[in-house]
């Protein structure tokens, strides 16, 4: 197993989450649960999203591709069989292998320049997706966004005079739906939370058709 399966782990638990009606509720059940490791009032009450508090987690070492225990705790709250039998899977075949615990790093004097760009290289958005998954997100997005390309922009947070460059710049809407999406791939996105936000900005721009879409892709194993 690799870093890649553990992270498209991830990012499959949050998006079943995201689709619970109570995942506000679960939330809650969790951070009590996992209080005592977060260790911290202050952290504990600034954990407002699932991917906040796996991050935390990952800081404190309770999560990390050799132990997937809190995976398998969502997974189990959320009664999602078809989810608990992946990450059954994920463990039977895993290797563990020695790491540094990279998520806290930042919180090591210790650590070398060097180990620290390397993280911030792997943290990039695109570093745990595939080739041909990258390529077809990216398509489903130019391909179908059509007028609504400029609310994309807006809702990933790309300040509306660099859109309306970009439209000055570029003829067609393919050009303009890249360009934005390269702004907010390599400046605007939250490593752990950009197909998210993503996902919520392409709602947002009333395309929900494009999210699903992209969801799908997203749990390809290509």
């Amino acid at each position: 197993m690799t870093l890649s399966e553990y992270s498209q782990l991830k990012q499959q638990v949050l998006l079943d989450v995201s689709k619970s009606d109570n995942h506000a509720y679960l939330l809650d059940k969790l951070k009590q649960y996992y209080k005592d490791d977060i260790d911290s009032d202050r952290r504990f009450e600034k954990i407002f999203t699932m991917s906040q508090l796996l991050r935390i987690l990952e800081i404190r070492d309770v999560l990390s591709e050799d132990n997937v225990a809190p995976l398998k705790e969502i997974a189990r709250r959320l009664n999602n069989n078809e989810l608990l039998k992946r990450i059954n899977c994920y463990e039977t075949n895993h290797v563990e292998r020695e790491y540094i615990n990279y998520y806290s790093m930042d919180n090591t004097d210790n650590t070398s320049k060097n180990d620290i760009k390397e993280v911030y290289n792997y943290a990039h958005p695109y570093a745990n997706i595939s080739i041909i998954k990258k390529n077809r997100i990216n398509n489903q997005i130019v391909e179908g966004i059509g007028s609504f390309w400029r609310a994309l922009g807006r809702n990933l947070k790309i300040p509306e005079g660099k859109i309306d460059d970009i439209d000055l710049n570029h003829q067609y809407v393919a050009d303009k739906v890249l360009e934005i999406l390269d702004i907010y791939y390599n400046q605007k996105a939250d490593p752990q939370r950009w197909f998210f936000d993503l996902c919520n900005a392409l709602e947002k721009a009333r395309r929900k058709d494009i999210s699903k879409s992209l969801q799908n892709i997203m749990a390809m194993n290509i």
